[in-house]
Protein backbone atom coordinates (compact mmCIF):
# COMPACT_ATOMS: atom_id res chain seq x y z
CA UNK A 1 0.00 0.00 0.00
CA UNK A 2 1.18 3.28 -0.90
CA UNK A 3 2.31 6.18 1.91
CA UNK A 4 -1.27 7.83 2.70
CA UNK A 5 -1.76 11.81 1.88
CA UNK A 6 -2.98 14.12 4.48
CA UNK A 7 -6.13 14.76 3.67
CA UNK A 8 -9.19 16.74 5.21
CA UNK A 9 -12.12 14.63 5.75
CA UNK A 10 -15.64 16.58 5.11
CA UNK A 11 -16.85 18.48 8.41
CA UNK A 12 -20.33 16.76 10.03
CA UNK A 13 -22.49 18.08 12.63
CA UNK A 14 -22.80 16.58 16.13
CA UNK A 15 -24.77 13.69 17.25
CA UNK A 16 -24.90 12.80 12.75
CA UNK A 17 -24.57 9.64 11.73
CA UNK A 18 -21.32 9.90 9.66
CA UNK A 19 -19.19 7.23 7.17
CA UNK A 20 -15.59 6.73 6.45
CA UNK A 21 -15.53 5.54 3.18
CA UNK A 22 -11.92 3.36 2.78
CA UNK A 23 -11.10 1.66 -0.61
CA UNK A 24 -7.65 -0.26 -0.72
CA UNK A 25 -5.11 -1.03 -3.39
CA UNK A 26 -1.26 -1.35 -4.17
CA UNK A 27 0.64 1.43 -5.23
CA UNK A 28 0.14 0.41 -9.13
CA UNK A 29 -3.88 1.24 -8.80
CA UNK A 30 -4.73 -2.72 -7.95
CA UNK A 31 -7.42 -3.27 -5.85
CA UNK A 32 -5.97 -5.42 -2.97
CA UNK A 33 -8.34 -7.80 -1.28
CA UNK A 34 -7.83 -7.49 2.84
CA UNK A 35 -10.81 -9.70 3.77
CA UNK A 36 -10.14 -10.35 7.47
CA UNK A 37 -8.20 -7.65 7.99
CA UNK A 38 -8.65 -5.36 10.90
CA UNK A 39 -10.01 -1.36 10.01
CA UNK A 40 -9.24 0.71 12.72
CA UNK A 41 -10.34 4.32 12.90
CA UNK A 42 -8.78 6.87 15.34
CA UNK A 43 -10.03 10.33 16.32
CA UNK A 44 -7.87 12.21 18.37
CA UNK A 45 -7.76 16.18 19.65
CA UNK A 46 -3.69 15.91 18.43
CA UNK A 47 -1.57 13.43 16.96
CA UNK A 48 0.61 13.24 19.97
CA UNK A 49 -1.86 12.52 22.17
CA UNK A 50 -1.79 8.71 23.69
CA UNK A 51 -4.53 5.95 22.40
CA UNK A 52 -5.86 5.40 25.80
CA UNK A 53 -7.34 9.19 25.49
CA UNK A 54 -8.63 8.99 21.98
CA UNK A 55 -12.20 10.42 21.66
CA UNK A 56 -12.94 7.49 19.10
CA UNK A 57 -11.63 4.33 18.57
CA UNK A 58 -13.27 2.33 16.23
CA UNK A 59 -12.75 -1.21 14.41
CA UNK A 60 -14.20 -3.21 12.17
CA UNK A 61 -13.41 -6.62 10.20
CA UNK A 62 -12.78 -5.80 6.55
CA UNK A 63 -14.57 -7.78 3.95
CA UNK A 64 -13.16 -6.83 -0.01
CA UNK A 65 -11.32 -4.39 -1.70
CA UNK A 66 -13.67 -1.71 0.12
CA UNK A 67 -14.94 -0.68 3.27
CA UNK A 68 -16.90 2.05 5.15
CA UNK A 69 -16.62 2.76 8.70
CA UNK A 70 -19.72 3.61 10.09
CA UNK A 71 -20.53 5.92 13.25
CA UNK A 72 -23.79 5.91 14.61
CA UNK A 73 -25.29 9.12 16.27
CA UNK A 74 -24.75 7.97 19.58
CA UNK A 75 -20.64 8.00 18.72
CA UNK A 76 -21.02 11.36 17.76
CA UNK A 77 -23.33 12.85 19.95
CA UNK A 78 -20.94 13.71 22.44
CA UNK A 79 -17.90 14.74 20.84
CA UNK A 80 -17.35 18.15 21.20
CA UNK A 81 -17.19 20.72 18.38
CA UNK A 82 -13.58 20.89 17.21
CA UNK A 83 -11.09 19.55 14.49
CA UNK A 84 -9.19 16.80 14.94
CA UNK A 85 -6.88 14.41 13.84
CA UNK A 86 -7.52 11.05 12.50
CA UNK A 87 -6.04 8.09 10.81
CA UNK A 88 -7.04 4.94 9.46
CA UNK A 89 -5.12 2.27 9.92
CA UNK A 90 -5.51 -1.57 8.90
CA UNK A 91 -3.91 -4.84 10.78
CA UNK A 92 -3.16 -8.13 9.18
CA UNK A 93 -5.48 -10.91 10.60
CA UNK A 94 -2.83 -12.33 12.64
CA UNK A 95 -1.74 -8.30 13.84
CA UNK A 96 1.52 -8.85 12.57
CA UNK A 97 1.65 -6.24 10.27
CA UNK A 98 0.29 -2.52 10.55
CA UNK A 99 -0.42 -0.16 7.52
CA UNK A 100 -1.73 3.47 7.29
CA UNK A 101 -3.86 3.69 4.79
CA UNK A 102 -5.36 7.14 5.52
CA UNK A 103 -4.55 10.46 7.80
CA UNK A 104 -5.87 14.21 8.37
CA UNK A 105 -8.45 16.28 9.76
CA UNK A 106 -12.18 16.79 10.28
CA UNK A 107 -13.93 19.33 11.47
CA UNK A 108 -17.30 18.45 13.76
CA UNK A 109 -19.51 21.10 14.34
CA UNK A 110 -22.29 22.32 16.94
CA UNK A 111 -25.88 21.78 15.79
CA UNK A 112 -28.73 23.35 17.25
CA UNK A 113 -30.45 19.97 18.56
CA UNK A 114 -28.91 17.90 21.32
CA UNK A 115 -31.60 15.24 21.52
CA UNK A 116 -30.96 12.06 19.55
CA UNK A 117 -34.81 11.45 19.14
Amino acid sequence: MAIPASTTLPAFIRGDSYSVPVSFSSEDGTSLDLTGWTLIFTLKFHRMQPDDEAVLQKRMTVSGTTAVMYLAPEETNELTPYRYEFDVQVTTPDGQAVSTVAIGTVVVQAGVTHALR
